[in-house]
């Protein structure tokens, strides 16, 4: 108890330090990737954040902090260990990050962000994403061209609407990965290419490094033809490695190949989002052949109060319909978004299908509330169904039981009270359905509260 106290001590101490950084006096954009941001042209303005070194260098400090309570009734559905059919859970993630941004010139850039991260109440203690005493979350060196960049090192990435690439920000501990990323750009068009390796979090300081048994590495385009505007384009393929995967009809070492593209853009009142992935390679002694369609489109009533958004989300991901064929049909979305369908983060994209109509309003210019209904299947009986964390992990009671996964009902609100300050909360009901229930499964609610700091 003493020791759980304490690490609860320390956890709240170091929010409180870095909930207690002078802010500064004007706020510029924040950006979901702190090394994107630029305040050389306010630097003057902002003291103590951004000083000037000498007549061509600037060093910019920045801080995150987060503190995000939520509960399951049940946890895993009710389905398999213990302390799944023991019950609930309740627990709060503490989260400080601080980081320094070293500019010289027009084009070179040093990008240098600690954190440590804290659990409290989580029942069977935490978890991998959970918890870590102070380390590296990013460090790199970087040359920021007009058309071409390069960066090295340990860092953070996302890609199109974060479907196969995330930061994970949902846990604890976001997804960061080593390794080496070029770009080009063009006006508005843009082509990536890199190689990485995830880090591998370890609860000690300083002690995470390149988990060496996956490897992440492709090409990702994104381009804006005049000739078709607004529609803008993804193109993109993405080399997948990992020494055991497992999935309900196969396992063995991984290694996948995705080819994909994705349709988005808005124009008056409607907005779009379309992608699709095909996946080969082989898992084990299996040959791959799995794939993906995914959509959100909707449409804003600009002119009526709140701008009410009403929208329609529809995907599939493959599943394998027979497992004795040594072919995998089951997709892998390699390192996505958890809170895809909802901030609960209880499915992931395989072996499902889903229509989900969504309803948003902003009843302020900050105040935004989001409403849905998600209605889920198995994309083949025969497979399973599939949770996070990445890779996505098989629930083997669910083998062969019913189609039906079950449905959700999300209220999901957020609150910007400044630029700096961010409250967020949702409440979810998952009923569960056949292809759980016949597993042992039951219907789950889940709720969350977060408050958020950028500095």
């Amino acid at each position: 108890m003493r020791q759980q106290t304490a690490k609860n001590c320390k956890a709240s101490l170091l929010t409180v330090v870095v909930l207690a950084i002078p802010l500064p006096a004007v706020a510029s954009e924040y950006m979901p990737l702190r090394f994107e941001e630029d305040w050389g042209a306010s630097c003057n303005k902002i003291a103590p954040k951004c000083w000037r070194i000498g007549e061509t260098a600037t060093l910019t400090l920045g801080a995150d902090a987060r503190v995000r309570a939520q509960s399951y009734r049940p946890v895993d559905f009710g389905i398999g260990s213990a302390m799944s059919s023991a019950g609930g859970d309740g627990y709060t993630l503490f989260r400080g990050l601080a980081h320094g941004d070293l500019r010289v010139g027009k084009h070179a850039q040093m990008f240098v962000q600690f954190g440590a991260y804290d659990e409290a109440g989580r029942r069977g203690g935490p978890v991998s994403s959970d918890q870590s005493n102070p380390d590296l979350q990013q460090g790199f060196l970087a040359w920021n061209g007009d058309m071409f960049s390069l960066r090295v090192g340990r860092q953070e990435m996302t890609l199109g609407t974060s479907r196969l690439i995330a930061v994970r920000e949902g846990p604890n501990i976001r997804l960061a990965f080593d390794g080496v990323r070029a770009s080009w750009r063009q006006g508005s068009h843009r082509i990536d290419g890199f190689a990485f390796r995830p880090v591998l979090n370890r609860p000690g300081a300083f002690d995470d490094n390149a988990n060496k048994s996956q490897a992440l590495y492709g090409l990702y385009a994104t381009l804006v033809p005049e000739s078709m505007a607004p529609l803008k384009i993804d193109l993109y393929w993405l080399g997948y490695e990992r020494d055991q995967g497992q999935f309900a009809a196969a396992q063995g070492r991984e290694n996948r190949h995705s080819f994909g593209t994705r349709l988005f853009g808005s124009a008056k009142g409607w907005d779009w989002n379309m992608e699709a992935v095909f996946q080969t390679g082989h898992v084990g002694d299996q040959t791959i052949r799995a794939w993906t369609v995914a959509s959100d489109t909707g449409f804003t009533f600009a002119n009526l109060p709140w701008s009410p958004r009403l929208g329609l989300k529809a995907d599939i991901a493959s599943g394998d319909k027979n497992p004795g064929d040594r072919q995998l049909g089951t997709f892998n979305a390699l390192y996505p978004n958890p809170t895809y369908f909802s901030e609960a983060a209880l499915l992931a994209p395989g072996n499902i299908m889903d229509l989900q109509p969504v309803l948003t309003i902003k009843p302020a210019h900050s105040l935004t509330f989001v409403l849905g209904w998600d209605f889920l299947w198995k994309h083949y009986k025969e497979d399973a169904v599939y949770t996070p964390p990445a890779p996505l992990v098989a629930i083997p009671e669910t083998i062969g039981t019913g189609r039906y996964i079950g449905d959700q009902i999300r209220l999901e609100g957020s609150y910007r009270l400044h630029p700096q300050w961010e409250i967020r909360a949702a409440a979810v009901h998952f009923s569960a359905g056949e292809a759980l229930r016949q597993a042992g499964g039951r219907s789950v609610d889940f709720l969350m509260t977060s408050l958020a700091f950028r500095w």
